[in-house]
């Protein structure tokens, strides 16, 4: 995870300027964004199933391989819609996320899972932490279209790495049980509707934070990967913390203070206006997706006989929606008012705070299925 995300960093921050140079406006932006997370969508529910019927390992593999071409497709692209199918191509590679979530919940210490989700996913900003601050200094001698050809190196030196990881078989249970798991209580529709609607939330600033630091704050590409870095930094500092934090206190309120701190640091980014001061504000918003991963450990342990990666099949294709609307709605209103996206997040984050502090405030009995699993 770490050396693939190190490669995914060299660019992330700047995809949204590398697409204004194909001549992309925002409303533009947000719909690239919006079909690839579409794309992604589409893949998590036959992921769940896969995941269920086959070994893991295998399945990682695959997603990861499929990640290796689209690095080449945006290098060759001449405008915007030449990255589509790139795009495309590279969130279907996603279909594989059941998978990994099942490979933590089988490898992991289930009185802990909210931790080991943290530690895990932590290792992907963690990745993202660095690669900003190389991709920075390497466009002071290159464009930042070969940037993708270093990405699409490291992309491959990472599916290769993956070979040595220990298989994991699906288990016996997992292949009998339903390919869909839906909501069943009111405990797993909150739930569902945390995750959909803080990736709605979300999708509608992300894609457009660095056009803001571009247009408001006359902020270069060199600038903006470095900012990147550190809200990068504050995502792996927040994933660990807050995880642990959740083993051992309240899960719903420690979500609740996940987004608060990021709806601090993206109101603190308009207000300010300012260079130095969005340093410290970016690390804060760098706490905004931990509060999912404690929802993914919750949804691991909240249904007793639920497969492994049955749940994470819909739950994550409910998400992707929600990342599918809110990037499409961020587009149009930076469009029409660029702070009026960072208003509209910060804004969610505090009503899906209240939502976690009140629907996870005590923690589920843990199932004895995972617990012999």
């Amino acid at each position: 995870m770490f050396l693939w995300t190190f490669g995914l960093g060299l660019y992330n921050y700047i995809w949204p300027l590398y697409l204004r140079d194909l001549q992309a406006s925002p409303s533009d932006v947000g719909l690239v964004f919006s079909i690839g997370f579409l794309a992604a969508a589409v893949s998590m529910i036959p992921g769940g199933v896969l995941a269920n019927k086959y070994e893991l390992k295998a399945l990682l593999i695959i997603g990861w391989v499929m990640s290796i071409p689209p690095p080449l497709m945006y290098y060759f692209a001449r405008t915007w819609t030449d990255v589509i199918p790139g795009i495309v191509l590279f969130q279907v590679s996603a279909f594989n996320i059941p998978a990994f979530n099942a490979y933590i919940v089988g490898a992991a210490d289930n009185s802990k899972s909210a931790s080991n989700f943290g530690i895990t996913w932590a290792s992907a900003p963690l990745g993202i932490v660095f690669s900003p601050l190389v991709g920075s200094v390497l466009l002071n001698w290159i464009p930042v279209r070969s940037i993708f050809i270093l990405t699409f190196v490291i992309f491959s030196i990472s599916t290769i790495v993956l070979f040595f990881m220990k298989p994991q078989p699906p288990l016996e249970s997992d292949a009998r049980s339903p390919r869909l798991e839906l909501p069943r209580s009111r405990r797993e529709g909150s739930l569902l509707l945390y995750l959909a609607g803080a990736a709605l939330a979300w999708s509608v600033v992300s894609p457009f934070i660095p056009l803001y630091f571009q247009d408001a704050l006359s902020i270069g590409p060199s600038i903006i990967l470095l900012l990147g870095a550190l809200q990068s930094l504050g995502a792996a500092i927040f994933a660990i913390l807050l995880g642990r934090r959740a083993d051992t206190r309240s899960q719903g309120r420690t979500m609740a203070l996940g987004l608060l701190l990021s709806a601090t640091g993206l109101i603190g980014i308009v207000l300010t206006r300012n260079l130095l001061l969005a340093f410290p504000m970016v690390f804060l918003i760098g706490s905004a997706r931990s509060p999912s991963l404690i929802a993914y450990s919750i949804l691991s342990t909240v249904r007793k006989g639920a497969s492994r990666a049955g749940q994470y099949g819909f739950y994550l294709t409910m998400e992707s929606l929600g990342f599918v609307f809110g990037s499409y709605l961020g587009g149009l209103l930076y469009t029409l008012t660029p702070i009026s996206i960072f208003y509209a997040t910060s804004t969610s984050f505090v009503a899906l705070a209240v939502l976690a502090w009140l629907s996870f405030r005590n923690k589920a009995e843990s199932s004895p299925l995972r617990q012999r699993g």
